[in-house]
């Protein structure tokens, strides 16, 4: 079978979850015997030009082209919020992406097309797919279809920017675009119904499948067993605001006097900052994302990985990780994340920004 995937950004252009995800379902499907390829975006270089080029790798057929706009999605948190409100106006009706994935798609004539994200290559493409007669299948990664950022922070739900008109246009936009998909797949329950709950995909089978197969092993008994003299924590993700990385270290900077070391794996538009607010604490190490082998390696060899964010998780990928490295997760309690994390068996859950809740447990694993 020839199967499609379309999704942003693919490696080595990571920002999130989601290129990893489309990486690992390519080279599955490749594994099961299928043919196939990708279709995703590439930053905007002086040598480079918006047309489409194609290259092998790892056997895998991938098409990359720069959708005509003012900027890539790769660079999108370098700019200013007014310049992201007129990339945001392209990028979703973005004809120039739309072209090129159609001559892409009639002359490759996938069987199937797996659709992740499309914030960076335009909302017109599910419309295109419809119309060529493809089974088409959207994997849902986050709320972007509801709130352009694809953010929903905690305790501001019910914020003026989540409930201005022109966010209300922009979901009723999304929900026409988008229309019925064959299928839609939700990695957990949360989104689900968070999508479900706004009317969108009513015609369209939806499914809860999850991203990775996680078994829930008492993990945390495994560790309280050997008691590490310094105990290892670890971040990996975006350093930015809302993923509570900034958080997280003003809260580590109050324990100096414990046994505990912290290492922090990501690069983000708040490195500065995070560097700036922890650079008294000779206990917080930095590391540059380099590659995930790395990551997974420092990983390994950590006691607990910390997940503090500040907004509504789908179902984050360094979870995953985690507990397939058998390390368990420090998590906020919130969106999806629950679904993955159980209290006291493979992790703890705390309240999302209650700064109290984790000094608590960070704590209790630090005596």
């Amino acid at each position: 079978m020839k199967i499609c995937i379309i999704n942003s950004l693919y490696p080595p252009y990571n920002r999130g979850g989601a290129e990893v995800i489309a990486e690992k379902q390519a080279k599955e499907l490749l594994a099961e015997g299928n043919d196939v390829f990708v279709i995703t975006t590439r930053p905007m270089c002086r040598k480079s030009s918006s047309g489409c080029g194609f290259s092998v790798e790892d056997g895998i057929k991938i098409y990359r082209f720069y959708p005509l706009n003012i900027f890539s999605i790769y660079f999108i948190y370098k700019h200013c919020y007014l310049k992201r409100i007129i990339w945001r106006i392209i990028d979703v009706f973005n004809i120039h992406s739309y072209n090129q994935i159609k001559r892409i798609l009639i002359q490759e004539k996938p069987d199937i097309v797996y659709v992740h994200n499309l914030t960076g290559i335009g909302y017109l493409i599910p419309g295109l797919i419809r119309k060529l007669r493809i089974q088409y299948i959207q994997i849902m990664h986050d709320v972007a279809l509801v709130i352009p950022t694809g953010l929903l922070i905690k305790g501001k739900e019910k914020s003026f920017e989540n409930r201005i008109f022109i966010r209300t246009i922009y979901e009723k936009i999304s929900k026409y675009f988008f229309g019925n998909p064959d299928e839609v797949i939700f990695p957990s329950k949360w989104l689900k119904d968070f999508y479900e709950e706004r009317g969108f995909f009513e015609k369209s089978k939806r499914i809860i499948k999850g991203n990775y197969n996680i078994s829930v092993d008492n993990l945390l008994k495994n560790k309280q067993l050997l008691s590490p003299p310094v105990v290892n924590f670890i971040y990996i993700g975006q350093i930015e605001k809302h993923k509570g990385i900034l958080f997280l270290i003003d809260m580590m900077n109050k324990l100096q006097t414990l046994n505990y070391k912290l290492q922090i794996i990501g690069n983000g538009a708040k490195l500065e900052s995070a560097q700036c607010l922890a650079e008294n604490n000779p206990k917080i190490k930095f590391f540059p994302w380099e590659s995930e082998d790395k990551a997974r390696q420092l990983l390994k060899e950590s006691d607990f990985s910390i997940v503090p964010s500040l907004c509504y998780e789908n179902s984050p990928t360094v979870i995953f990780e985690s507990l397939k490295a058998s390390v368990p997760v420090i998590a906020s309690n919130l969106g999806g994340i629950p679904e993955l994390v159980q209290n006291n068996i493979n992790g703890y859950l705390f309240e999302a920004g209650n700064k109290e809740a984790l000094l608590e447990i960070i704590k209790k694993l630090t005596k």
